[in-house]
């Protein structure tokens, strides 16, 4: 019997650390990748990039492959909102929105608003086929525009905006009625 533990607990711990090392080895060459890693890899190979409007992109949103996308629609949306456009405005998102903001009501409400220092930090897939975009940003307003949350004429802004194909299914709309929740507020260190 004690000859069994001379060279049976050797052994054992020998096919057991063969057996955990062929694990990592098969493991790295034969399962692909996971989706945190290849966006790790991208990111470290991504560069910061900036739109035409000046929206800034951290490496990690740059190497998001929705990039085109999300640039486009960012850039529409807050450009309307300095231009005063509700109809181009209107087109950046989801029709709950621009119904629960008619014209009118749109006008009262960003007729002061100046939106900018934009940095997006991180596109994120969400579920069914959604985007997280999480971005800060600030805006100067006059005070009867300022959120209601925060009353100052400069606002820093730290949101997450849901971004959800449209009923085609062929571009991104804001889903900005979920901000409540997903909008932090400050006043602006400038």
């Amino acid at each position: 019997m004690r000859s069994w533990f001379k060279w049976g607990i050797p052994l054992a711990i020998v096919v057991l650390l063969g057996a955990a090392g062929g694990g990592v080895l098969l493991a790295e060459n034969v399962y692909p990748r996971t989706l945190t890693q290849q966006n790790s890899q991208a990111s470290q190979s991504a560069e910061w990039v900036k739109s035409p409007i000046g929206i800034v992109y951290t490496p990690d949103a740059a190497a998001s492959p929705d990039l085109a996308g999300v640039q486009s629609l960012l850039d529409l949306h807050f450009s309307s909102i300095n231009e005063r456009n509700y109809d181009r405005w209107k087109s950046t998102v989801v029709p709950e929105k621009w119904q629960e903001l008619p014209k009118d009501k749109w006008f009262d409400s960003y007729d002061t608003t100046h939106d900018f220092g934009w940095t997006v930090h991180r596109i994120d897939q969400g579920a069914d086929g959604s985007l997280l975009v999480m971005l800060t940003f600030m805006s100067t307003q006059g005070l009867e525009d300022a959120p209601p949350q925060l009353k100052a004429t400069c606002v820093a802004w730290n949101v997450v905006y849901p971004l959800v194909l449209d009923d085609a299914g062929r571009s991104f709309r804001l889903d900005t009625s979920k901000l409540p929740n997903s909008a932090l507020l400050d006043y602006c260190n400038q």
